[in-house]
């Protein structure tokens, strides 16, 4: 679509076409919902707290309180 998801659309963005981007979405680009080792789904932020030029993508980790020391990021 030319442009990252929002935060608030998610990785849901990528399994069906956000509200009023129906005309130029082309996926789905995932087959399924993205989960962690720990059974949780992946975090995604748009803009990116730790790329701030593009956007984060993270599990939370074993802990699953985000920003902490054990998150595994694209980072």
């Amino acid at each position: 679509m030319g442009e990252y998801p929002t935060s608030e659309e998610g990785l849901k963005a990528l399994l069906s076409p956000p509200g009023g981007k129906a005309a130029t979405w082309k996926g789905p680009y995932l087959e399924a919902p993205s989960i962690d080792p720990w059974k949780q789904p992946y975090v995604y932020r748009f803009p990116g707290t730790h790329n701030k030029d593009g956007y984060d993508l993270f599990s939370k980790g074993a802990d699953q309180i985000a920003d902490t020391l054990d998150d595994i990021g694209n980072w």
